[in-house]
């Protein structure tokens, strides 16, 4: 028991020190999970976000260690599935919160108050109250941001709750006393009057207590001055009414309200005690048609279901709020739900110039035309316009004014039953009962190439421009504009806003000159009606608007985020995050100036470009703040690329792939004071990972240029780029090129006697060998990096060794010695966790089995390996796997088959750069069609006899066999 009111098992307490109570009473909690239920159950049975729980001052790295230990305590104390975790964030069930509990029995006394049903009332409220166990709740618990405010409103809740259970008794003591003075009272009366003077008596020290902890609670004064009077009579009431005047005239200098000075003239006449008769309820009176939504001048296009989606939140929510980044459309879908089918009557209140929230009730009561009455406040008055009509009511442009909007609408909401407010905000009000609409940009077209315009009507983003560039200049854009649309609304990242604007210029430039035009001049971007609003006239004007809000340095750390390409993490964001604090990002997220999806953040092409024309000198030291995180994650993330975590390390690099080319950019711009040889080691660090993406020559030109930039640089870290050059000159088969690098490389490895890094070398230079067909030379050099792996105690690196000699043995037509070494190699890999050495061996049995003859079990290891190489992503691996394939289909006389599967292997080789393998595969297509287009088949052998001459490299042994058939049918000798 707990100030008479029975803790149930299985209970959340926040009202007093936080707990979380079982039937064998509290359970231990950590202080990171007690902290995470506090927070969770402030906002108990809604989702709350990963950056609403940053804002609160949670250990953000240490969330799903507390969340795992909240939710086994839960478990323990027989709740069970309380806490959900969903992908934006955790949500806590509802109905096991004392604080959820305590305000449901306040609406219920509310409601029962309001029927005249007072003793049920107070018998509510006096449940409501002794769920609190100390008149702080959340006592000891140290939070921040929106949590402190949460805190606060729950304290005051309980302080209303106390004033309005003292009405509730005061107003009964007042009826008996009455009663009891009425020249028929009977015995029963006249006790029943006694009495109540006596509760008015307790109600008069209890007042007196709270009024000694709040005096300029001028509510509680007024209930003092009641109580006193029941209980004590008008001189007592007199006194009562100067200490208050005393009070107020000394702690603000100001006279009591008008409704305690009203008191205390009743009091003095002796009114309180035999109140006139209540007047005749008035008639129902219907709310004006005032404050009418605006009338579009334009249809709105792309936005059914989200308009649909506000519907059914303002079926089940009476606060709904519309969020997204200035230009986003905000305000033009608050018009439309507001104008829907079957909804009640609306009122829409624009708030863009009111500049203060302690303003916001006013401005509202304004639009609404309602006039300033003298004692009443603008929120009461709006209250009692609505009254228990269903009204909606519209608030534009609340993200400057959130505290004070989200206010208005709470109380609003508790004073009128048939009220739905639907509000527009850049940021969240943080109001109870808040349902967020997320409005995000316009969808686009999956491609900007080979478009027509009826492809992009079917985009709402291209068919807003369409539409609006044709208003515009009077004339349909024309249809080899098409993709050049399609880039435009890519470049504008679908924010409407700014697809208008850039519609605008259609009668004087053309789409591809605005594309061109917007790149380098953000001033493109303005609107031509001097009737726009200022925020609507430029993307600019709404990214300031929203940045107004904002300190300094969070708006110097906005436009440092400009540096990102495409998106980030939080911790890449924490690298440039200079003097800001770490709650930051989280409000610029609030601000929607950066959006937050499943912990990657990323900002809108349009606000990313004003961030980067802000950016102004701070550009160098945020370009060398973001290029040296993204040294740093490529440097770990290669280490990663061998082994167990090669599936994440590439994940971590793809995910990354638009800043790391910008890293390097600004790198390699001769930099050498911002990080030593920093444009060096990336190219180093990426050489691996661009080799798995197919991306050889880009990294090639990296590692030349950054090697002619370092002549100078510490010698392993020039052998190792070396080395790295030379593995990719030999894949875009440069073997002479690859050669010489890789000859520095071992000469710089031996001189400082790096005997593993020597085995790398030879691995790549029996690559070459390999493919220049000089087989007995690829063996010496391959037997000779196994060796020395043995020696280091190396077993990935013997590995990948043997793979290589199984690899040239099968080549060389040695299937026997092929099959030995790569099913070791397939053992090795399977175990130390190699996934794209494992394929890679399975690719090789294949082509094994190929040349023996046995097809099926050839198309058994191709498929697996096809399968492995595709889960990857490594385009080298799929296109070898498709040109096996296809041998394996003309093997069995299936020459369509054969023939898909070598257009995908030669696609792929092309695209890669491989001129070896598609010289292979050039050949195997001059098979497939020798017999029904032999003119076509002689062209494909003329092709691949070319490229074999270019590049030095000869038919391999195993395919010569079938190469030669081939040629002789068509009348070719194939060269020695």
């Amino acid at each position: 028991m707990t100030n008479g009111l029975r803790v149930r098992p299985g209970q959340v307490r926040l009202l007093g020190p936080v707990e979380l109570a079982g039937a064998e009473g509290a359970i231990p909690l950590a202080t990171g999970a007690r902290r995470l239920l506090a927070v969770l159950g402030l906002r108990a049975g809604e989702i709350v976000g990963w950056a609403q729980l940053a804002a609160t001052g949670l250990a953000t790295d240490s969330l799903d260690r507390d969340a795992a230990a909240l939710a086994g305590a839960l478990t323990r104390c027989g709740l069970r599935g309380a806490l959900q975790t969903r992908a934006s964030g955790f949500r806590l069930a509802g109905r096991y919160v004392d604080a959820r509990l305590f305000q449901d029995d306040l609406r219920r006394a509310l409601a029962q108050r309001a029927a005249g049903e007072l003793h049920a009332a107070i018998a509510l409220y006096d449940r409501a109250l002794a769920r609190w166990r100390s008149d702080t709740p959340l006592a000891g618990m140290v939070l921040s941001g929106w949590a402190v405010a949460e805190a606060k409103r729950l304290a005051e809740s309980r302080s209303r709750a106390r004033e309005d259970r003292w009405d509730c008794v005061l107003r009964l003591a007042g009826a008996a006393v009455r009663a009891s003075g009425a020249p028929v009272a009977d015995r029963a009366a006249v006790a029943a009057g006694i009495e109540a003077a006596k509760v008015a008596a307790v109600a008069a020290a209890e007042l007196e207590a709270g009024v000694a902890r709040h005096p300029l609670r001028e509510r509680r004064w007024e209930l003092l001055l009641t109580a006193t009077l029941v209980s004590a009579g008008r001189g007592a009431a007199r006194s009562v009414y100067e200490r208050a005047r005393r009070t107020f005239a000394e702690q603000l200098g100001v006279e009591p309200g008008e409704r305690l000075r009203a008191l205390a003239a009743a009091a003095e006449r002796g009114d309180l005690a035999e109140p006139p008769a209540p007047p005749p309820p008035p008639m129902p009176r219907l709310p004006r048609q005032v404050a009418a939504p605006p009338v579009p001048l334009t249809s709105l296009l792309g936005r059914e279901t989200l308009l649909d989606e506000i519907g059914a939140r303002l079926g089940t929510h009476r606060l709904v709020t519309l969020v997204g980044p200035g230009g986003a459309g905000k305000t033009r879908l608050a018009i439309a739900a507001a104008g829907g089918a079957g909804r009640p009557l609306a009122w829409f209140v624009d708030l863009s110039a009111v500049d203060r929230p302690v303003r916001v009730p006013a401005a509202v009561a304004e639009a609404l035309g309602l006039r300033e009455e003298p004692g009443k406040e603008s929120i009461d008055a709006i209250a009692e316009e609505v009254g228990d009509h269903d009204v909606l009511l519209v608030l534009d442009n609340c993200e400057h004014l959130v505290a004070g909007c989200g206010e208005l609408a709470g109380r609003l909401l508790a004073a009128c039953p048939g009220l739905r407010v639907l509000a527009t905000s850049r940021a969240p009000l943080r109001a109870d009962g808040e349902a967020i609409v997320p409005v995000p940009p316009l969808t686009l077209p999956a491609s900007t190439a080979g478009l027509t315009l009826a492809e992009l009507a079917n985009h709402a983003a291209t068919r807003l421009f369409l539409e609006r560039a044709q208003a515009r200049s009077g004339r349909p854009v024309p249809e080899g504009s098409a993709d050049a649309v399609a880039q435009l609304c890519l470049e504008l990242d679908g924010l409407p806003l700014a697809i208008e604007l850039a519609a605008a210029r259609t009668p004087l430039l053309s789409v591809s000159e605005i594309v061109a035009r917007l790149r380098t001049d953000q001033r493109l971007l303005h609107s031509p009606d001097p009737t726009a609003p200022p925020r609507h006239r430029t993307v600019a004007a709404a990214v300031e608007s929203s940045l107004e809000q904002l300190d300094a340095q969070v708006q110097a750390y906005f436009d440092r985020l400009a540096v990102f390409v495409g998106g980030f993490d939080r911790g890449a964001a924490d690298a440039v995050r200079g003097g800001a604090g770490p709650e930051a990002l989280d409000l610029l997220v609030d601000a929607s100036l950066v959006e937050a999806n499943t912990g990657r953040y990323r900002m809108l092409m349009p606000i990313r470009r004003h961030a980067l024309a802000r950016l102004y000198g701070d550009a160098p030291v945020a370009r060398t703040a973001h290029a040296a995180h993204y040294l740093s994650v490529a440097e770990s993330a290669d280490a990663d690329l061998r082994g167990h975590g090669q599936e994440a390390g590439l994940a971590r690099l793809r995910a990354e792939a638009a800043n790391l080319r910008a890293a390097m950019a600004w790198l390699g711009e001769a930099r050498p004071s911002a990080i030593p040889y920093g444009d060096l080691r990336l190219a180093t660090a990426l050489a691996m990972f661009c080799r798995i993406e197919g991306h050889y020559r880009e990294a090639l030109d990296w590692l030349a240029a950054a090697l002619a930039r370092h002549p100078r640089a510490p010698k392993l870290l020039r052998a190792a780029a070396a080395a790295d050059a030379a593995m990719l000159a030999m894949l875009l088969c440069d073997y002479p090129a690859a050669a010489e690098y890789a000859e520095v490389a071992r000469v710089a490895y031996r001189a400082v006697g790096d005997q593993r890094a020597q085995a790398r070398v030879e691995m790549i230079l029996g690559s070459v060998a390999r493919e220049r067909a000089e087989y007995e030379e690829s063996a010496a050099h391959l037997d000779k990096a196994a060796a020395i792996y043995v020696e280091c105690g190396d077993e990935l690196g013997e590995a990948r060794a043997v793979l290589l000699r199984g690899f040239t043995a099968w080549l060389a037509g040695d299937l026997d010695r092929a099959e030995l070494r790569l099913r070791a190699g397939r053992r090795w890999f399977e175990r130390l966790g190699d996934a794209e050495a494992a394929a890679s061996a399975l690719m090789n049995l294949g082509a094994v089995a190929l040349y023996r003859g046995d097809t099926d079990r050839a198309t058994s290891l191709l498929d697996a390996a096809l399968e492995r190489y595709a889960a990857l992503g490594f385009p080298e691996g799929v296109g070898w796997v498709h040109n096996l394939r296809g041998l394996v289909e003309l093997r069995g006389g299936r020459t369509d088959r054969a023939g898909e599967h070598l257009a995908l292997s030669l696609a792929t080789h092309r695209k890669v750069g491989d001129r070896w393998r598609t010289a292979s595969v050039l050949e195997a297509l001059a098979e497939v069609h020798r017999q029904d287009d032999p003119e076509r088949a002689a062209q494909l052998l003329a092709d691949a006899g070319q490229i074999r001459t270019e590049i030095g490299a000869p038919v391999p042994a195993c395919e010569r066999a079938d190469v030669e058939a081939t040629a002789a049918a068509l009348g070719f000798a194939v060269p020695a």
